[in-house]
């Protein structure tokens, strides 16, 4: 146990974070003039600052609980489209929500980099996460590793998950839709006793899918606790329980390149492989200690600890109609503890207002990873025929391919100032300074590798609002990442390098009712992992990737009756140096060159019976490279759209009808080859009643 843990562990049942999410006549007022929105303080948000966002210098998309309820969203995949700049990746099978932001996705194999309630919470293969307990989303464009350590040069992104309320709350879902599909939720809490507030959310969903023979389930447990002993001491813990079981899933096969020649719901798996099993379990506590006026100390720990396991048969080489198969078994388990100390200063120097934050963190991580595969031959292919499939072969054995212990372990200082004049200038200058240690264990070969990286990530921004209307702004930061597993020769990869450059300007117009970034950015990075041709299943490191592009969003709301949202993004995202001459132009996988989303809600009377609702939602995603191996193979662009109905029966009773891909098109969302495809899903059709005390 690393020496940090010793005075990290004895104070976890201690730690918290802001302690009730209390809520007055004000809110909507307060929500409009600070980027967090919801009702957890700024040191939740992913950039632990209150502040106008037209003064904030850096692109923000903050999704809320209330769009979750308008559309009926149950995975946090969904709100990517409406975010602004983000592209879907390949999802191994079902198993993980990815996506790249502006361009750049994040570890390949384990997902992308995800942070919850400002802890990194994407070590590990976890589940797609539920929206259950989603009390906002938060994008944060540009490199923000001044506080949050390892992410992308792209962006950040931050769930605030919900907190106990200093009153009585009960509310609770019942759905059934398309594919025999079946959620209930609960969310129920309130003060116990003076200063002391509790609150537990559980979700059960289960159903069949469009693909056949694919099923899944979800349980979902999510109890919290808050105390406020004094005015000045605030704490908070949070536990949540994943279970979930899925079917993994390859998906399609192109034919003759053409990713949608198959039937959208053909399986090329073997039903009787069982599902896979996913298990996660965090712990969150925060305690915040207001010493002075102005002057404040936070502090948090993380554990987590969850496991993967299961066989399934993946998708391999295409010969003629018969696609040869691998037999893969996974027995991947993992732990993760994390820690967090922060002191913030608000006040005025020289004529200056700052909020000063300087903080230190540090993580310990440990992942087991041991992976049986069988791999095909043209003497064994495993095979299936793609028109004709027939279920039920013998199995071929699957020896085992990798028995691996990969051993990570950080610290890292940070100090941030946000530093403005007035409503005018706003200046924002953070550094931080990581140390990784990697130990990468191989028992096949008794071979041990390390790397310990260290390295410097400064970033600074500035906004001039020349009105209270309008802003323009430039920011620019360096980012870190280390890479995750080793290549096919057992070496660990070079941590990743970015530099992001970005400039914008943000609008508020009719008292605020309409607002808008528009903003133009660059980033470049080295060591990108790619998929190792020569070796499946393994990866490579690119040379360097450049993204550019144009990003705008709109927000519009006239009243509290109607809201529109909208986003855009240009993006153009490749590899420009690399010793393989034929990565060099290619796009990067999955990123569509233009992408857009809009989404409106109308409804006549509020929360008063017989009130009706109408939200309506496009989404385009553009053409995009299919594989990062620069072989050709391109998805097709594609358009969907939402229809979303209420009703409001009684005050404290709403049914919902909602349907995505109203239209039913046949679109691809993702894939990781020629033959590994995602399709979309068709038409889909949910009914639910909604009720709140």
């Amino acid at each position: 146990m690393s020496g940090w843990k010793h005075w990290l562990l004895p104070s976890v049942l201690l730690m918290p974070v802001p302690a009730f999410a209390e809520e007055s006549e004000d809110a909507d007022e307060e929500r409009d003039q600070i980027v967090v929105t919801g009702s957890r303080e700024a040191n939740a948000s992913i950039n632990g600052l209150s502040i106008a966002p037209i003064l904030l210098p850096q692109n923000v998309r903050v999704l809320d609980k209330e769009l979750v309820e308008q559309t009926g969203y149950t995975d946090l995949s969904q709100l990517f489209d409406l975010a602004g700049g983000m592209a879907r990746q390949n999802s191994f099978g079902g198993a993980w929500d990815a996506y790249a932001i502006r361009g750049f996705s994040g570890d390949i194999n384990q997902g992308p980099d995800l942070l919850i309630n400002r802890f990194t919470a994407n070590r590990g293969f976890n589940a797609r996460r539920d929206v259950a307990t989603l009390e906002s989303f938060q994008v944060l464009k540009g490199p923000a590793s001044a506080l949050s350590g390892k992410g992308e040069p792209g962006g950040s992104i931050n769930v605030v998950t919900k907190a106990p309320q200093d009153r009585f709350h009960a509310s609770g879902e019942l759905s059934y839709g398309s594919f025999d599909t079946r959620r209930g939720v609960f969310d129920l809490g309130g003060p116990a006793s003076d200063g002391l507030s509790a609150r537990v959310i559980g979700v059960y969903q289960q159903g069949d899918s469009f693909r056949d023979f694919n099923k899944a389930d979800r349980l979902l447990l999510a109890p919290s606790i808050a105390w406020k002993p004094s005015e000045a001491v605030r704490l908070l813990y949070q536990l949540e329980y994943n279970l979930v079981h899925f079917t993994h899933d390859r998906g399609l096969v192109a034919v003759n390149g053409d990713p949608k020649a198959l039937p959208r719901s053909r399986f090329f798996g073997e039903p009787n492989d069982g599902q896979i099993t996913q298990r996660t379990v965090q712990h969150q506590g925060t305690i915040y200690v207001d010493l002075a006026p102005g002057v404040a100390l936070e502090a948090g720990v993380q554990y987590r600890d969850g496991q993967m396991s299961g066989q399934s048969t993946h998708n391999a080489a295409l010969v003629g109609t018969t696609l040869r198969r691998q037999l893969r078994i996974h027995d991947y388990e993992w732990q993760d503890l994390s820690g967090r100390v922060e002191l913030s200063a608000n006040g005025d120097l020289f004529g200056l207002e700052h909020q000063f934050r300087l903080g230190g963190d540090a993580f310990d991580y440990d992942q087991r990873r041991i992976f049986y595969r069988f791999s095909p031959t043209a003497t064994t292919p495993y095979g299936i025929d793609i028109f004709n499939p027939v279920y039920g072969q013998p199995k071929p054995v699957a020896p085992l391919n990798q028995d691996l212990l990969e051993q990570l372990h950080g610290e890292s200082v940070y100090a941030q100032d946000l530093v403005t004049l007035g409503k005018r200038f706003s200046l924002l200058l953070g550094i931080r300074h990581d140390w990784i240690r990697q130990a990468n264990v191989n028992y096949r070969t008794n071979r041990t590798d390390r790397q310990a990286p260290s390295v410097t990530s400064p970033r600074a921004a500035f906004t001039f609002a020349p009105t209270e209307n309008l802003s323009a702004y430039v920011s620019w930061g360096k980012s870190f990442r280390f890479n995750q597993g080793i290549d096919a020769a057992s070496n660990p990869f070079t941590p990743e390098r970015g530099e992001a450059l970005e400039a914008g300007i943000k609008f508020a117009l009719a008292e605020q009712r309409l607002t808008g970034t528009v903003s133009l950015f660059r980033i470049t990075k080295d060591n990108v992992l790619v998929t190792d041709p020569a070796n499946a299943g393994f990866s490579i490191a690119a040379g360097r990737a450049r993204s550019k592009g144009v990003e705008a969003d709109l927000n519009f709301r006239p009243d509290d009756r109607f809201s529109l949202t909208a986003v855009y993004a240009y993006t153009d995202a490749r590899v420009v140096e690399d010793t393989r001459p034929a990565l060099l132009n290619s796009g990067l996988s999955n990123v569509p060159r233009h992408s857009g989303a809009v989404q409106a809600f109308w409804q006549s009377n509020g929360k008063e019976p017989g009130s009706l609702g109408l939200g309506l939602g496009l989404t385009y995603v553009g053409g995009r490279p299919g594989d990062d191996v620069a072989s050709g193979f391109r998805l097709p662009d594609y358009v969907t759209a939402r229809l979303n109905l209420s009703y409001q029966l009684t005050r404290g009773l709403k049914a919902h009808l909602d349907v995505d891909n109203l239209f039913d098109a046949y679109y691809i969302e993702s894939s990781y080859s020629d033959v590994w495809i995602t399709p979309g899903a068709p038409r889909t059709v949910r009914a639910r009643l909604v009720f709140a005390l």
